[in-house]
């Protein structure tokens, strides 16, 4: 049976087409690279002197750089090519790690979070993703590069580890040549994909309208549920971007974890990917993508409690490997997000979806800043799961299941 679903993956990866496959590839390596800096990042910028008010203030620049750039590239994704935009992006978004690696303050990281957050839109594989995967296998193609892609990143953590120990310990000079890797690797990364993308064919837009508003107006005309779909996922994206940037320090902080407890939350939520991602791909094209999401969320509900509640760093592993649940929800509702608007629509759809992530992503770090300093660190992950229970579950019962009635060919 195992060796028939393994054929069964094979044969999905081998029927797309050379761009899917390019850009899955570049970001399994990218992967890998970036969780070299991942876990460290926020300690970095605490070590630099930030408080935990300034450091969700710092992580807010990823959402204004992700809130301007969205709308219009929404708007020229739909008009122009999608390689070159995405070839841009990648491109830029090298100047990211070599801003960590100069800075001297924690002030001067915040340009490089900005540019983290504008090429997180603008080099984003998923318009590429979108358009080539077709709607059978749409669930499946994003478990093979979120999860079977993830295999490679469960090195990294222990790798940054001791590359960590080896450069000093858990502080900013110990930290500082991550960065510095991380940019060789991207830089080579990008010649990778300059090299083999090629120009992609479109579907011939069905309107033909110069006016921006009017062209936006038509994905909410078109599409289904897009509204409350867009509300789903802001709401996600708040809760996330509160998290984030007090996961590690927490850890670290309150647990007394150290480098290698550090990565092992990493690996943990990685390998949770890498063992369920591909399974719950399959599962999710076949019986829906609602019912996986609401199966998962009560166990990475629980991944916060136990995080929270853990009597010694050890328990921080279990945690993470559940947390990974999360990341894991991605592929059901990462695979219905395309299929809620006709294909010639997507660009314009991403945009909008951008700017409703972005503008969620600017006040979650303050927020969880404020949380942590005045109602202490654990309310920081005790929210986010009243946000789940009470609000995005009861939501997405309101927007119909798209499995079947994909929109992408309306």
């Amino acid at each position: 049976m195992a060796v028939s679903f393994i054929r069964e993956l094979r044969d999905v990866w081998r029927r797309q087409n050379l761009n899917w496959r390019t850009v899955v590839t570049r970001q399994v390596f990218n992967r890998f690279f970036n969780q070299l800096t991942m876990q460290y990042s926020n300690i970095f910028i605490r070590g630099m002197g930030a408080s935990a008010l300034e450091l969700g203030a710092v992580n807010s620049a990823s959402g204004l750089g992700s809130t301007l750039i969205s709308l219009p590239l929404g708007y020229f994704q739909d008009r122009y090519s999608i390689r070159k935009i995405y070839l841009l992006g990648i491109s830029i978004s090298t100047l990211s790690p070599l801003l960590f690696a100069l800075a001297k303050r924690w002030e001067f990281v915040i340009p490089a979070i900005l540019i983290a957050g504008l090429c997180q839109r603008l080099g984003s594989c998923v318009v590429i993703c979108d358009l080539s995967l077709p709607n059978e296998d749409r669930a499946t193609g994003k478990a093979l590069c979120e999860g079977v892609g993830a295999l490679p990143t469960l090195l990294s953590p222990t790798v940054a580890a001791l590359l960590v120990t080896m450069f000093g310990g858990m502080n900013v000079e110990g930290i500082r040549p991550l960065y510095w890797i991380q940019f060789a690797a991207q830089i080579m990364l990008v010649v990778y994909a300059a090299m083999r993308m090629v120009k992609m064919e479109r579907a011939p837009r069905k309107t033909k309208s110069i006016n921006p508003i009017e062209d936006f107006r038509e994905v909410f005309r078109r599409g289904t549920a897009t509204k409350r779909w867009l509300l789903f996922l802001a709401t996600n994206y708040f809760t996330m971007s509160m998290i984030t940037p007090f996961r590690y320090p927490y850890a670290h902080e309150v647990k007394g974890a150290g480098p290698f407890v550090i990565g092992g939350i990493t690996t943990a939520m990685i390998l949770a990917e890498a063992l369920f991602a591909a399974p719950l791909g399959r599962v999710t094209d076949r019986i829906g993508r609602k019912k996986v999401f609401y199966l998962l969320t009560p166990v990475y509900c629980l991944s916060y409690i136990i995080f929270v509640l853990a009597p010694s760093p050890e328990w921080l592993l279990l945690a993470g490997f559940l947390m990974g649940f999360r990341m894991l929800s991605y592929v059901a509702y990462g695979a219905m997000t395309p299929e809620l608007v006709p294909r010639d629509c997507i660009g314009r759809w991403r945009g909008l979806i951008g700017l409703s992530l972005g503008l969620a992503s600017i006040p979650g770090p303050i927020v969880g800043g404020w949380i942590w300093e005045n109602l202490g660190p654990m309310w920081v992950f005790i929210i986010p799961i009243l946000v789940e229970l009470f609000i995005r579950m009861p939501l997405l019962t309101t927007v119909p299941e798209t499995l079947h009635n994909s929109r992408m060919d309306a």
